[in-house]
């Protein structure tokens, strides 16, 4: 039993690589949103030994995503779940390595190679870096909803928890675009949906 566990300590008991295993990568990669696994899919099919390393969620914030309509390849649009799993298992096909649950702390050269520095301790060397990070959520400043993270206060999770929102009466925070997917997704579940912003709505938003 894990109680209250890191993803680190999910990913090892669940057999996921959280410390390098090879000496040297040709490529390393930050992020594992769809900019950082097409970089890995394009290092490792030419040969290269390539790493992605990923703190917290394979395909990033756009895995979150209930419907992606301006990605290449697919012209009536994917989930983002749906994109970030293709392009993970793209990655995995081709014989990419993953790092989970550790987010790089420090980047220095040694000669020839790049040393990154891993928050759980561990070191890893590669020929070249891709930084491909993307963006977080911004959290609000309200310290007495950190309680509550995951148990009733989520940040980018609409696909995940509409189902256990049926009928529900839910709040979402902010104007912009991620604002307004989450918002029509919702509406298919809960009883009702109110968007709460700080200003005037973006165009985008009309």
């Amino acid at each position: 039993m894990l109680i209250d566990p890191a993803l680190a300590d999910l990913a090892t008991s669940h057999g996921i690589a959280t410390r390098p295993s090879q000496p040297v990568y040709d490529l390393a990669v930050l992020g594992a949103g769809p900019a950082g696994l097409a970089a890995a899919v394009y290092g490792a099919s030419e040969g290269l030994r390539t790493l992605v390393i990923e703190p917290e969620a394979i395909g990033g914030q756009a895995g979150t995503s209930s419907m992606i309509r301006n990605f290449f390849g697919f012209p009536s649009g994917i989930s983002g779940a749906e994109l970030a799993i293709r392009a993970f298992e793209q990655t995995i096909l081709f014989g990419t390595a993953v790092i989970y649950g550790s987010a790089a702390v420090g980047l220095r050269a040694e000669g020839d190679l790049r040393v990154l520095t891993l928050s759980n301790g561990s070191e890893v060397q590669a020929r070249s870096v891709v930084v491909a990070t993307g963006v977080s959520y911004r959290k609000m400043d309200v310290p007495s909803l950190d309680a509550f993270d995951g148990i009733g206060v989520h940040y980018g999770a609409a696909s995940a928890e509409a189902p256990s929102l049926r009928d529900a009466d839910v709040f979402v925070v902010g104007g912009g675009n991620s604002a307004g997917q989450a918002a029509v997704y919702l509406a298919k579940f809960a009883r009702r949906v109110t968007i709460t912003v700080r200003g005037a709505l973006p165009c985008m938003m009309n």
